[in-house]
């Protein structure tokens, strides 16, 4: 149920790409390349019942060929020609749908969105590079990615303990089989707090890392944005404490909810001092047992609530900016995990440069 407390609402503009019936993008969703229509107006693309859907979603056994909504949310649309290629990105974080048509040899699509104000920019080309550079220019370039970041990755679910490394990475030595990276999931954490290591299975968390480094391959450790509501949890316990966990909706109380730790509260990213603290929380000193070949993977930012509706988190909670004020989660909830991201990133460039002075 969505109390809905201020009211219905939504934002709207149509869009028209001229002379044009090959339409792209709105990733993620599992459909065609050539965005299939939604209403009516079909010219041999294919046909869709309902509008394409963003709304950023945990949905592992999703349908084929569905403009439902998944894990990433991109209201990017690019229209292209053999003369022209064009794009407009509708930048709204709340709920969006987008229909698609073709009518006249033109793509039209209207973008609706649940709150926000309207905010579209036009991107007129005329070369696809030209539009990838204005769109970078909007959003910021891809950052350069170190070069073991494009090798073969070695992960499953769940490296039982430090002597399943070794036996992993030996065979790959053995076998002599190129490989970059370890992963290891949520069991490698003390009951699945994140930052922290399960003492029995991987107490040498250091060496093991610093026996994959010999090699030249570095490790990968998973973060989750929920906390295990413990206050023995000293990573909850100082979020808790400072304010800086997604708050219920009456703002009485932080909001609590069932992840893979059972109760837990997750991290309101809006707030700049949160993006702070958990940048901080990469440092040496505070995540004990990591070395400099130690990188992270964030994971569950949908944000993923299993006991939420469509296992994500109830419109209706708040989140705080750098000034205390208030926003629903409906307001911001396709930008969540950017939002990490921004923090987990600083975290690691933060830990990089300390770690690079000490030497």
């Amino acid at each position: 149920h969505d109390s809905k407390p201020f009211g219905p609402a939504s934002v709207g503009m149509d869009v028209r790409f001229e002379g044009s019936t090959h339409a792209y993008g709105l990733a993620e969703h599992a459909t065609a390349l050539n965005l299939k229509s939604t209403t009516g107006g079909d010219t041999g693309q294919g046909l869709h019942s309902e509008p394409y859907r963003l709304w950023t979603l945990d949905v592992y056994d999703y349908e084929l060929d569905s403009p439902m909504a998944l894990y990433g949310g991109v209201p990017l649309m690019l229209s292209h020609t053999a003369g022209q290629t064009t794009a407009a990105l509708w930048f709204n974080p709340t709920e969006t749908f987008v229909d698609v048509w073709r009518r006249e040899g033109s793509t039209h699509a209207y973008f609706m969105s649940e709150s926000g104000v309207v905010d579209l920019m036009l991107l007129p080309g005329p070369k696809p590079a030209t539009v990838f550079a204005q769109y970078a220019s909007l959003t910021g370039t891809t950052s350069l990615p170190p070069l073991f970041a494009l090798g073969y990755h070695q992960c499953r679910w769940n490296y039982n303990d430090e002597a399943d490394v070794r036996q992993v990475h030996g065979q790959f030595e053995a076998l002599d089989l190129p490989y970059d990276v370890l992963w290891l999931d949520i069991e490698h954490t003390d009951r699945k707090r994140y930052f922290s290591w399960d003492e029995d299975r991987f107490p040498t968390p250091v060496r093991m890392q610093e026996e994959l480094a010999r090699t030249g391959r570095k490790m990968v450790t998973i973060i989750d944005p929920h906390l295990r509501a413990e206050d023995d949890f000293a990573v909850y316990a100082a979020a808790k404490e400072k304010h800086l966990l997604v708050r219920k909706a009456d703002n009485g109380s932080h909001f609590e909810g069932d992840c893979w730790p059972g109760r837990s509260a997750w991290v309101d990213y809006l707030q700049p001092a949160a993006r702070e603290y958990w940048a901080s929380r990469f440092a040496p000193d505070a995540y004990v047992g990591s070395s400099a070949t130690l990188y992270t993977w964030n994971d569950m930012n949908e944000p993923s609530v299993f006991d939420g509706p469509e296992i994500t988190m109830p419109p209706t909670l708040l989140h705080h900016d750098a000034a205390g004020r208030a926003y629903e989660h409906r307001e911001l909830h396709n930008m969540y995990g950017l939002l990490m991201s921004m923090a987990t990133m600083d975290g690691q460039d933060r830990k990089s440069t300390r770690l690079n002075s000490s030497h």
